[in-house]
């Protein structure tokens, strides 16, 4: 409750302060003009912003107004603010651009005809109005779009949207800026000199063009006396741009040297030296701003990798995905058409062209009297052990019967080993076409995950900073994932001591964005260190678990982890029986499952994979079931993963549900059924995972505990210790519980990464 009267209280003050902030910029504002016009982009900021600001900016300008005097002056203007904060209150639904640029377009009309037409008396001027009035009902409506793409907490992706509305905000910002002029000094040009500087500096000469023309066009819109000595902004950008990969005093000296060269053409005067000063405090104050600010992601992404190279990447792990099934299936094919061209020998011939062949009586034996002898050799092949006193009455007179005896035993023990080998031939062909098949699906699924784009800058500035702090690494890259969210990926030696922790809130002060660390993952002789931006929801997890018996360890293995992508991964395994086999045979299906998911492969690969090592472990029986759930910690979807595991029951916020399926456990069956199911899923609900120890009579329980006990420790151990009473002392099973809660971040007290 105190928790939440102070959130209340922040926002309160919050509110407050947005609120006089608001009010000052927009008294600040009130002083811009272009070509001697005041400039209306109070208007169109008062359309676009919440009832509240509206009203702050209508206070603000005529706050503004009053202290120059110019409030009979501006009454065009203060009537638009007026009508258009009344229209925030009175209409309900303003939450949308389309609904702004209206109310500006309205407002701004409606005064356009009472000031223009009744009280000037002049149709010229309100045509003007009208003109200035869908302009910045325009303007409204990208104003709004722009704190919409900001209040999302993204970096912002320069798609067509996001650049419709960057630009023409900042046209409307640099034009607006441009009639603040302080003595010599002029704020527009000051600011435009800044960001062309930055521009170039995080997206080279591309960027630092694009932003001076933009500069430079605001910059003419205000004036164009001002506007003049502004068309070098481009070029100047363009030059700082090629030599942005030097410190910022080279980039500066470039832009200045371009710049002065451009005034010496159009000829030195006042205002040429007045564009030199106002370029020079720009470069100031790049040069002065911390390089972790100007180059903060969590401004603007810069997502230089080409969607064709994805495309291309993908295409390719699938054409090799599908080269593999291609040969498996080829292999198949032939193994099956040499098999069906093979000629088998029976035993009868091999026995009589070994035996009979070299034989005097040949002719007599089998010309003369074929159909006889041929039925009594059937009889000695069908006979298990084959001997002299048992021959057919036929082959009495036989002067070979030794031979003929041994020939049909040895065949015999051909037969048992050719019967073994195909056995062995056979299991060898299933585990070859199953580990390609577990291989297909690796690849291919890599392919389905590679939803991330390459940040240059980001990975230039993470880079420095670990070399400023003295970090040796292999490979370091920054990347944002498909929620345009920063992961940093760092590659180190295993013999470098170095603590994780510590190095994220170091890089995070550099790059100006905060971090954790989602994964520390060791693998050959290198450890790789994944810090992410602080995800949307974080999982609250507890556990219970009893033994069987008290003097054994338990069979069940219980935990969770972060694969540092964005995903918890919740498990049980129960091993077969109890005891320290069972306890082990989990431990290792448990540990292989997370090792194989921080390393990239998608679940059912891994369990897949899992899967074949425990049939080739050894040649004892033993297996394992594996219960898992997988939480996206930025939407909340939760995706199911059962093999042979007990229920899963899920409390909704008025409902409880279970999830069962009947599935075979780990190492039983070469061809492992995974069941799957996703899930709704979202803030608050709870997760109840329960190993084979749990009696299903117990289930009422369970829902009533889950209905009616907010506290996830306490319910885990009631239903640990209400199974361990229901269960016989005869057949007593290991008894695991494990809860978990999907929470927002702020409601979270503390953190835990397994």
């Amino acid at each position: 409750m105190l928790k939440e009267m102070i959130l209340e209280k922040d926002r309160q003050w919050g509110g407050i302060l947005s609120a006089a902030g608001t009010a000052l910029l927009s008294a600040l504002l009130s002083y811009s003009t272009a070509d001697s016009w005041a400039a209306s982009v109070n208007c169109a900021a008062a359309a676009a912003a919440p009832p509240v600001c509206s009203a702050a900016v209508l206070v603000g300008s005529i706050a503004a107004y009053l202290i120059t005097g110019t409030v009979l002056k501006q009454g065009m203007i203060i009537c638009s603010l007026i009508l258009i904060a009344a229209g925030k209150w009175i209409i309900s639904n303003t939450d949308s651009g389309k609904n702004s640029a209206f109310i500006a377009m309205l407002s701004m009309a409606f005064s356009s005809a009472v000031f223009g037409l009744i009280m000037e008396h002049s149709a010229v001027n309100f045509i003007i109005y009208l003109i200035v009035s869908a302009v910045m009902s325009a303007a409204a409506y990208f104003i709004y779009e722009s704190f919409g793409i900001l209040k999302s907490g993204k970096p912002l992706e320069y798609d067509g949207n996001v650049a419709a509305s960057l630009t023409i905000v900042y046209l409307i910002i640099i034009t607006s800026l441009s009639g603040l002029s302080f003595f010599v000094l002029n704020i527009g040009r000051i600011v435009s000199s800044f960001a062309v500087l930055t521009a170039a500096r995080r997206f080279r000469y591309t960027g630092g063009s694009v932003c001076g023309i933009l500069s430079m066009t605001a910059v003419f819109i205000c004036s164009s006396e001002l506007g003049i000595h502004t068309v070098f902004l481009g070029i100047a950008g363009f030059a700082a741009g090629f030599v942005s990969d030097y410190c910022r005093i080279t980039s500066s000296a470039v832009f200045l040297a371009v710049n002065f060269c451009g005034q010496l053409i159009f000829g030195m005067d006042d205002a040429s030296f007045c564009m030199q000063a106002d370029a020079v405090i720009g470069c100031l104050i790049f040069m002065i701003l911390p390089e972790r600010i100007l180059m903060n992601g969590n401004l603007l992404a810069d997502k230089i990798s080409e969607p064709g190279g994805e495309k291309l990447v993908n295409a390719r792990m699938e054409f090799a995905a599908g080269a593999l099934v291609d040969v498996r299936k080829n292999v198949e094919d032939i193994i099956k058409a040499l098999e069906s061209k093979s000629v088998s020998y029976s035993n009868v011939e091999k026995v009589s062209e070994n035996v009979c062949g070299k034989c005097r009586n040949k002719l007599i034996c089998w010309e003369n009297n074929f159909e006889r002898t041929n039925a009594d050799f059937i009889k000695l092949d069908k006979q298990s052990s084959p001997d002299t006193e048992h021959f057919p009455i036929g082959l009495s007179e036989c002067i070979h019967k030794d031979e003929i005896a041994a020939g049909f035993a040895r065949c015999r023990k051909e037969e048992a080993v050719s019967k073994m080998m195909a056995v062995r031939l056979n299991e060898s062909r299933s585990i070859l076409f199953s580990q390609m098949e577990i291989t297909e699906s690796i690849i291919s699924s890599m392919s389905d995950r590679m939803h991330f784009s390459y940040s240059k800058n980001m990975t230039k500035l993470l880079c420095s900073c670990l070399d400023k702090y003295n970090c040796k690494f292999s490979t370091a890259i920054a990347y944002y994932n498909k929620f345009s969210k920063l992961i940093l990926e760092i590659y180190i030696s295993n013999k470098l001591d170095i603590n994780a922790e510590e190095l994220a809130e170091q890089v995070s002060f550099e790059i100006n964005i905060p971090l954790e660390v989602s994964d520390v993952f060791n693998s050959g002789n290198e450890t790789r260190i994944r810090m992410n931006q602080t995800p949307k929801y974080e999982i609250e997890y507890c556990s219970s678990q009893y033994s069987a018996k008290s003097s054994e360890p338990s069979g069940d293995s219980c935990g969770f982890f972060y694969d540092g992508l964005g995903n918890a991964f919740i498990y049980i395994s129960d091993g077969m029986g109890t005891g320290k086999q069972a306890a082990v045979d989990s431990a290792i299906v448990s540990n292989l499952f997370k090792r194989l998911i921080k390393s990239g492969i998608d679940c059912e690969s891994a369990l897949k994979m899992i899967n074949s090592i425990m049939l080739a472990k050894s040649d004892e029986e033993s297996f394992a079931t594996l219960d898992i759930c997988r939480i996206d910690l930025e939407t909340g979807d939760l995706t199911m993963f059962k093999t042979g595991a007990a229920s899963t029951i899920i409390r909704y916020d008025d409902a409880v549900m279970m999830f069962n399926a009947p599935s075979y456990p780990i190492g039983i069956i070469p061809e492992m059924q995974i069941y799957t199911k996703k899930c709704c899923f979202g803030e608050g609900n709870t997760i109840i995972m329960l190993s084979d120890g749990v009696d299903e009579s117990l289930y009422l329980y369970i829902k009533e505990q889950l209905l009616n006990n907010p506290d996830l420790e306490q319910i885990t151990e009631n239903i640990c210790s209400g199974a361990r009473k229901k269960a016989s002392d005869v057949n007593r099973d290991d008894i695991t519980v494990s809860g978990v809660r999907l929470m927002l971040r702020e409601n979270i007290k503390h953190m835990n990464y397994a």
